[in-house]
């Protein structure tokens, strides 16, 4: 029972930090969302930072996911559609932790061990995917410049929700805003894909705007076990 209220608190948590803002969310209506008394949250949760932390190891399992994820030489570009449809999936899902460190301060000391290995990794990863594109001749790029395309490339899509925030646009769940970071991000690179290959990257990012992240649920209860 107290693990079922436990999983509970942190997913109602999740949702209204998403939504609201972490700053604007009062414990009060932590526990009307979980469906508890303030006095069985605070038992389970002394304070907001407490549950902060434990979203944060829901995180770091989900992110594991995406480091795994590398290009496929048969279908380079489907694979990349797929690379960003799971960070958009972390994006979408974890959106505060993105979005709201000026109301939260400091991330949890688990989040701040790993961030230097989550961002070379996602580096690792971008500039595999491609280098990818350019030994199937659909990028045409010199190998020194992969690098710095890779950390444009991470800053985008990184800093897109903190920087609609403040400046004051839109950035909450349906916003769009997840897509629209990705969509902005090839900006940095399209000019330089081969006619087709643009397009393809274009059509296949638009279906994957349109399908959303469909097992977004799943794949927070999975990361969960």
């Amino acid at each position: 029972m107290a693990a079922g209220t436990r999983e509970k608190i942190i997913e109602a948590a999740r949702q209204l930090f998403n939504r609201l803002h972490y700053g604007n969310v009062t414990t009060a209506m932590l526990a009307e969302a979980a469906g508890i008394s303030e006095g069985n949250l605070w038992y389970h949760f002394k304070t907001k930072r407490d549950l902060l932390e434990a979203i944060t190891e829901d995180f770091l399992a989900f992110n594991a996911e995406r480091m795994t994820y590398r290009p496929d030489p048969g279908d380079v570009l489907g694979s990349y559609v797929d690379y960003l449809g799971v960070l958009a999936g972390e994006l979408r899902t974890y959106r505060f932790l993105y979005r709201d460190q000026a109301d939260y301060g400091a991330h949890s000391d688990a989040l701040q061990a790993k961030l230097p290995y989550i961002h070379e990794i996602s580096l690792e990863s971008f500039s595999a995917y491609f280098r990818a594109m350019k030994d199937a001749g659909l990028l045409d790029i010199e190998d020194e410049e992969i690098p710095d395309l890779s950390v444009n490339v991470v800053l985008v899509l990184r800093y897109t929700l903190e920087y609609l925030r403040e400046s004051g646009k839109a950035e909450t769940e349906g916003s769009g805003a997840v897509m629209g970071g990705i969509r902005q991000h090839l900006t940095l690179f399209s000019h330089r894909l081969t006619s087709a290959a643009k397009a393809e990257l274009e059509a296949r990012i638009g279906a994957l705007a349109r399908d959303g992240l469909k097992n977004r649920d799943a794949c927070v209860i999975n990361a969960r076990k």
